[in-house]
């Protein structure tokens, strides 16, 4: 984790914003904005592009699980959940949401020290396996495409399966293109080739009626 993180907080008790913000800047981070309530959480969380996030959980307008979620969805970034007295069903939405420390009230310097920590190093790591599975998708993909690609070699010139693949192969490696986006381009041309041909099964008129 960075040794100062830009943070943003979501909180409309002005004691407990004194308190974090006095506790904050003393662990080295920079308070780049105070949102009163979750509406305003969500456009400072997109102007200001913080590095970490600690909402109030019951903030008014929009509560603090609601802030969240409409933050995830625009930026994924660490997000911290502060509040107590929290009932079961906002329990459960935040089961629910992508937040990445819970903060007590009146929690110890050393305490936020830990969570903040914790936060980062979660989001970190959930963010490392978003990038692995998007990667992987788009291997999946890419191979779908090449498989396609090789079919249409297969028909067209007579060649097996390893001479369609070695021929994009070569191809690739001759004009630096990856075999995929190459794969892509054949289809694309394909189809202006030899557009689908319409379906012919429409369902005969019916007959005139009987006099």
């Amino acid at each position: 984790m960075p040794h100062s993180l830009r943070v943003l907080i979501a909180e409309h008790d002005n004691a407990s914003v004194q308190r974090l913000e006095g506790e904050l800047r003393e662990l080295g981070h920079t308070i780049v904005g105070v949102a009163p309530d979750g509406p305003a959480a969500v456009s400072m969380a997109r102007t200001l592009s913080p590095d970490l996030i600690i909402l109030a959980a019951h903030l008014p307008v929009l509560d603090g699980a609601g802030a969240a979620e409409r933050i995830h969805e625009e930026r994924p970034v660490p997000l911290v959940l502060c509040g107590d007295h929290i009932g079961p069903d906002l329990a459960d939405r935040i089961a629910q949401l992508p937040v990445f420390g819970v903060l007590a009230p009146g929690a110890s310097s050393g305490h936020l020290r830990l969570v903040v920590a914790i936060a980062h190093a979660r989001h970190d790591a959930w963010r490392r396996e978003q990038i692995r599975a998007e990667e992987l998708h788009q291997r999946l993909e890419d191979r779908k495409i090449i498989e396609r690609a090789k079919g249409i070699l297969m028909q067209r010139e007579g060649l097996s399966e390893s001479d369609a693949y070695r021929m994009l192969q070569r191809t690739s490696q001759s004009r630096n293109v990856p075999m995929a986006e190459l794969s892509r381009s054949l289809l694309a041309a394909e189809e202006l080739i030899s557009p689908p041909a319409r379906q012919s099964n429409r369902r005969p008129p019916a007959p005139p009626p009987a006099r």
